[in-house]
């Protein structure tokens, strides 16, 4: 009887992917010559070194730098000594100066501290494939539930993509860890005289009023009662954004065809009706139709723009059609999902469940970098009143309110007072929340036969210019 093979001892005694070497060189090269921070700091944080004591003193090392303070052998151990507990555990003061004699100066610091960042990620790719392995056996021969088995897929692939985009596990962070990056966030504002990480909306009102557009991690609700033109104000915003970025619609209500025919009616100023019935033009307006309707679908197919109308979705879908467009995507900055209260989720009532939602949303937004736009009916409270919405008017509010970053509700006079011709363009977005700016209420310019929006140019209309007086284009 054959006997069996032993063990393979490089497998049973596997390290984690590292580079002490690279470690070392790293923080010595810091330690002779503080201005290689600049060149490594976005590539590296604390917790990518493998040793403990690197780490420990990579902490030291950007406090200091960070605090416009020397960063030298002497100092990084005096700030062990009163910061941290003492400098023991790293070594004390010979480890230290043993890492800034390794090296002669830090022209190659880059270098090394790609090495380690590349370490790093591959020690949490196997992190993640064990948990993943583990979490797979464990629900093998156990009858899995066909949505379990997606989350575990859907999990893979957030983290995996999460890992390809260079992010890390989330960890607490020191904030001296974070001021470098907001110190270059800031320098390219000031050097591009604006926000370079904003979506602009086209709206030029509501870039001014939200500084800049969308930002990543932002949750957006926009709340109209219907017929107010909702859809048609975030298909404008879709078309104006996805000429530079990728844009995902997400409709439940309408179908794609639908979507697609009433973006061709805006982009080529061709009334939606005559789209819907062209047989009925006659030969003039057609030729006309089909001129601008060309030059529309040209227009079009040069956009980023990705639809898909898949109905009753739950949180777990729209993480998915995120993922499946990010695949094909890597800049993918804009969802919009069309409407809030037709998707599906859990919870003892409809209240809750859309709270839950809604939250839910605010969370897929920062986890994947972009800005959720999303859709919501108002109730039956802002018919009875004069004027703009107000937040409490949002349908099922539960937790929509205190989810959002911005929360604008839509308004058009003409729908309650159709006989006032001159206002039949005018809309009115009431920005009721704006979690890190002003609030206001814009005046934009809409045009219900070819569904587009557009800033307002002129003086809005008020309650005592409802005579006579016409701001039509």
């Amino acid at each position: 009887m054959n006997r069996p093979e032993p063990p393979d001892a490089v497998a049973a005694l596997r390290v984690p992917p590292h580079s002490i070497e690279a470690e070392q060189s790293l923080i010595g090269g810091l330690l002779v010559d503080n201005r290689a921070w600049d060149h490594v700091a976005h590539l590296v944080t604390e917790r990518d070194f493998y040793r403990h004591e690197h780490r420990r003193i990579w902490g030291a090392l950007a406090a200091l730098v960070v605090a416009n303070q020397p960063a030298d052998v002497i100092t990084v151990y005096d700030w062990l000594q009163r910061k941290a507990g003492g400098a023991d555990e790293v070594g004390g003061l010979p480890y230290i100066n043993q890492l800034a004699q390794s090296v002669i100066s830090a022209t190659n610091s880059r270098a090394y501290a790609q090495i380690v960042r590349q370490c790093a990620r591959l020690r949490s790719l196997i992190g993640i494939c064990d948990e993943l392995a583990t979490r797979a056996f464990s629900g093998s021969g156990k009858g899995a539930a066909v949505d379990e088995v997606d989350a575990l897929v859907d999990a893979a692939i957030t983290r995996l993509m999460a890992l390809q985009g260079g992010q890390a596990e989330a960890e607490p962070q020191l904030m001296a860890a974070l001021l470098p990056p907001f110190i270059d966030a800031l320098t390219d504002k000031w050097e591009h005289n604006g926000d370079a990480g904003a979506v602009p909306t086209g709206l030029h009102d509501l870039d001014r009023l939200t500084s800049g557009g969308m930002r990543s991690g932002e949750l957006w609700v926009i709340g109209a009662r219907p017929s107010m033109g909702k859809t048609a104000l975030t298909l404008t915003v879709s078309r104006n954004t996805s000429a530079a970025h990728a844009v995902l619609v997400l409709t439940q209500e309408d179908s794609a065809s639908s979507v697609v025919m009433r973006q061709v009616a805006a982009q080529g100023r061709v009334n939606l009706s005559m789209l819907r019935a062209p047989h009925r033009a006659d030969k003039a307006a057609a030729d006309t139709m089909w001129g601008s309707v060309t030059a529309a679908v040209d227009d079009l197919a040069k956009l980023r723009l990705y639809i898909d109308d898949t109905p009753g979705l739950t949180l777990m879908d729209v993480r998915r059609k995120v993922q499946q467009v990010r695949r094909r995507d890597a800049e993918l900055r804009v969802v919009v999902v069309d409407y809030l209260q037709l998707m599906e989720g859990e919870g003892d009532n409809r209240n809750l469940e859309l709270g839950r939602i809604a939250n839910g949303m605010k969370k897929l937004a920062k986890e994947f970098g972009l800005t959720l736009v999303l859709l919501s009916q108002l109730n039956r409270e802002a018919d009875k009143r004069s004027g703009v919405p107000q937040m409490a008017d949002l349908r099922d509010s539960g937790d929509i309110e205190g989810a959002a970053d911005v929360i604008g509700l839509l308004h058009r006079e003409f729908r309650k007072k159709p006989h006032e011709t001159h206002i039949k363009h005018w809309a009115q977005l009431h920005i009721a929340k704006h979690k890190n700016g002003p609030t206001d209420t814009l005046s934009l310019w809409f045009d219900g036969e070819t569904q587009r929006f557009a800033t307002w140019d002129g003086p809005a209309p008020t309650s005592a210019r409802y005579r006579g007086e016409s701001n039509d284009e």
